[in-house]
């Protein structure tokens, strides 16, 4: 027996030590043309490495298209030159889509953010609270509170909700303009405009909705929400819903 060990152990070293471009076959003497390896069985399958997501997350330089299976997730993750990305599996179609919930704790009722006449600003929010349990498994987030951007991704859909509360400061009717500003040779798009009734200090719920798609100058620079009103007023208690509803192929 060890001197038909010691034969096939030299003839593996030969193999993995030349760059061989021959088709091997196992379970096969005819391996299909289209292959470098084909392996044949009806009560056997192929067992690839292990690891747990610790493990997974060491691996240095992974490579792109990388295949382990996560023990602690139970799942094969493969490397896609960025990010390890977990197979979709029956159960797990919907783990590219989802929602995350960014609000604003700073401005308040007692403590409003100012709007002056005919200034476009960004609206503000911090994000101190955030909501993401719900979110896509390969989005880190959608809203980037340390730029005020919301994120994009080259093909994404992505619903927006935006709501605040505002309080006209002059007895006027107020008009309120909305939009996301994307930049570049773009600008603003998804433009909302939002009109209050006279009344000095009378409080209005704002919030809008639409559905956006995210291309190319959107993934590049992001969209940051732009608000400008006609006549001044306070906003407080922002907050933003954020929901990818397709993902990018």
């Amino acid at each position: 027996m060890k001197k038909l060990i010691f034969p096939f152990l030299l003839l593996v070293s030969l193999l993995l030590a030349k760059n061989v471009e021959a088709q091997v076959g196992i379970g096969t003497t005819s391996p299909d043309v289209s292959s470098i390896l084909d392996v044949s069985s009806t009560t056997q399958g192929i067992l690839t490495p292990r690891m747990t997501s610790t493990q997974r997350s060491g691996i240095s330089s992974p490579a792109d298209g990388l295949l382990v299976y996560d023990t602690d997730i139970k799942a094969f993750y493969h490397y896609n030159g960025g990010n390890w990305v977990k197979l979709i599996g029956e159960n797990s179609l919907n783990d590219y889509t989802g929602w995350a919930d960014y609000t604003d704790g700073v401005y308040t009722s007692s403590n409003p953010f100012t709007l002056t006449a005919n200034n476009k600003v960004t609206l503000p929010n911090a994000a101190n609270t955030v909501r993401d349990s719900q979110k896509p498994i390969d989005i880190t987030e959608f809203y980037d509170a340390t730029n005020s951007v919301i994120t994009g991704r080259n093909g994404d859909g992505i619903n927006v909700v935006i709501e605040f509360k505002i309080r006209p400061t002059v007895n006027q009717t107020t008009k309120i303009t909305v939009a996301i500003d994307i930049g570049g040779a773009v600008g603003e798009i998804y433009k909302r405009d939002f009109i209050t009734s006279k009344g000095l200090n009378v409080e209005h719920y704002y919030v809008s909705s639409f559905d956006a798609y995210t291309l190319d100058t959107w993934e590049t620079n992001g969209g940051m929400v732009k608000i400008v009103s006609d006549y001044s007023a306070e906003i407080y208690d922002i907050r933003y819903i954020i929901t990818r509803t397709h993902k990018a192929r």
